[in-house]
């Protein structure tokens, strides 16, 4: 960012002021001096270029020894951290005409000018004045400090500053009229493509209209701009919407088409609210509107944030937890419906958490999948499961095939088929003894990509088994295009065998009669009766899994069932080594 350059009639202004006050940026590393008051310059007993000049040499040059070090810390706080850093601090400072140190007080805000240059503005106070010099120094610097800190200088409204200050005042005001106080967050939403569209200046008067139409709407409440877009209101909850619905219809009379839009999150305060609170809620209500453009005001759903808040932990201790081993592997049986025995087991991913305990997939897989992190999980599932067959092969314990589960985003990983090869190789177990599942959704993307490379896998010596199938409307299109070997038929088909007339008998019944005629095995999952067992058995289906004839277990190296209470005492001496 270039040096910010002042307007003539601006800088005159400022250094007019009747107080101490200089104003610096850091450019390229370095802190240059924008300009000094006069009075500023009557403080440190320079002219104005000799001061300028001075501080661009070496801003310390004039502090005691003995202060240098905590002057220069603030100064670095201010620059990393803004206006979420107080700088507030007393030192001394010698006057060159006089050779005396002084005792000053300065105060430092941040601004962000109109071409979105970050200048700093420090204010100077001489705390050696005569008593009558002091008071009327303090008076003014006090008056003009305040203005410049607490005012926005684009919209004339209060600032971020303020509200920090000031607004729980306000909202106490609000409920002691018996209302109820709510504050709204204000967004303009695609600022920035407004202004590449249409120019910087052009953006600023669309932010500064935006001002003066929320200042009419609310004109007896507090209006203030919050941060860069966005802008806050302190109200009352009674007729908000109509208020929030004419100025979202009045806002397309300030753009052009669809350049920018408004929006807004609502949330009503509660006694004993913090100012961080109330602004995290409603930021939270305003996040939730996402893109779609018809919706343009939310309220706070507590329940809401709670979800999000899950999704947050588990997004951020997902790496942990697969370090951790807090992501067990529960292994379910799947029976052979000729001989009733084991056939294979599917491998199900269960999260053992520390603090929450036993977490089941349905929280956790649909948070990784929106995410596209599903690749991450998947891999991870699979070394484990090899793990597990190396142990029981060397304990001598009976091998089955585990199914595993990938989804198409696997498959778009180009060392996909050459990792599961390696890790496969590299615990020594043969190909046979991993199965793919793929769910009918999954078989999206790219075609051809997916077919070469289970085209591959199979070669390898790997199964594919579609799994829910005949959930969706592309199932015999997906048999069509893809080779399988076995179909997972979904279990709604088994858990709903007599609703409409007994529709599902006859549908399950006929995919396994076509199933049989293709060459592909049949597999019906979520059986939890024995009438459902029964009827799968009748009609031909291979293999059975569900509830009523075994659930998913954490196995041991002997393939013997692991307690929950044993599993979590084993996460937990994993998670103190």
């Amino acid at each position: 960012m270039p040096e910010y350059q002042f307007q003539p009639s601006e800088r005159r202004q400022y250094e007019t002021l009747p107080i101490p006050l200089g104003i610096y940026q850091v450019v390229n590393g370095k802190t240059r001096t924008l300009l000094v008051s006069d009075q500023l310059c009557q403080l440190m007993g320079m002219s104005r270029e000799e001061l300028v000049k001075s501080f661009n040499d070496n801003m310390f040059a004039y502090v005691h020894p003995a202060d240098i070090g905590k002057l220069s810390y603030y100064s670095e706080q201010l620059h990393l951290q803004g206006n979420k850093f107080s700088y507030n601090i007393f030192y001394l400072l010698r006057n060159a005409r006089t050779g005396r140190y002084q005792h000053v007080h300065t105060i430092g805000r941040v601004k962000t000018m109109a071409d979105g240059s970050v200048v700093a503005f420090l204010f100077y106070e001489n705390l050696d004045h005569d008593d009558q010099e002091m008071s009327e120094s303090r008076k003014a610097y006090a008056k003009k400090s305040q203005d410049v800190i607490n005012t926005d200088e684009l919209t004339g409204l209060p600032n971020s500053h303020f509200i920090d200050k000031f607004a729980l005042e306000k909202v106490a005001e609000l409920r002691e009229s018996g209302g109820e106080p709510v504050a709204v967050l204000v967004n303009i939403s695609n600022m920035k493509g407004y202004n590449n569209q249409f120019g910087q200046t052009n953006g600023s008067h669309l932010l500064a209209a935006v001002a003066n139409r929320l200042s009419i709407a609310f004109p007896s409440q507090l209006v203030a701009r919050w941060k860069g877009d966005r802008f806050i209101v302190f109200t009352l909850a009674d007729g908000l919407a109509q208020t929030l619905a004419k100025l979202h219809r009045d806002f397309r009379d300030l753009v052009d088409g669809d350049a920018a839009d408004i929006s807004f999150g609502v949330y009503a305060i509660q006694e004993g609210d913090t100012m961080q609170q109330i602004i995290d809620r409603s930021s939270f209500a305003m996040s939730q509107i996402g893109e779609d453009r018809r919706l343009y005001v939310m309220k706070y759903d507590q329940a809401a944030e709670a979800r999000n808040l899950s999704e947050n932990y588990f997004l951020d201790h997902l790496q942990e937890a697969m370090d951790k081993h807090w992501i067990q592997v529960f292994f379910q049986p799947i029976y052979d419906n000729h001989t009733g025995k084991v056939s294979d087991y599917e491998a199900l991913a269960r999260w053992i958490d520390p603090q929450r305990g036993l977490v089941g997939p349905g929280q956790f897989i649909p948070v990784i999948e929106k995410r596209h992190l599903t690749h991450y999980l998947d891999r991870y599932m699979l070394i484990e499961v090899l793990k597990k067959l190396r142990a029981w092969k060397a304990n001598g314990v009976p091998l089955h095939p585990v199914s595993i589960n990938l989804s198409h985003e696997d498959f778009e990983w180009p060392q996909m088929v050459a990792d599961i090869q390696s890790q496969v190789q590299k615990y020594g177990i043969d190909p046979s003894l991993i199965s793919i599942e793929i769910t009918e959704r999954d078989l999206c993307g790219d075609m051809t990509l997916l077919q070469e490379k289970m085209s591959q896998l199979h070669e390898a010596g790997f199964d594919f088994w579609m799994d829910d199938f005949g959930s969706g409307y592309s199932s015999l299109n997906s048999l069509y295009e893809y080779r399988f070997d076995l179909l997972k038929l979904d279990m709604k088909f088994v858990q709903h065998l007599d609703q409409n007339n007994g529709i599902n008998r006859k549908l399950l019944a006929s995919l396994v009669q076509m199933a049989m005629k293709m060459g592909l095995r049949t597999l019906c999952e979520g059986v939890e009766t024995e009438e459902e067992y029964s009827f799968v058995k009748e009609i031909g289906v291979d293999k059975t899994q569900g509830f009523l004839l075994a659930k998913p277990q954490p196995l041991d190296e002997f393939a013997r069932p692991v307690p929950l209470a044993e599993l979590r005492k084993l996460v937990q001496e994993e998670i103190d080594n």
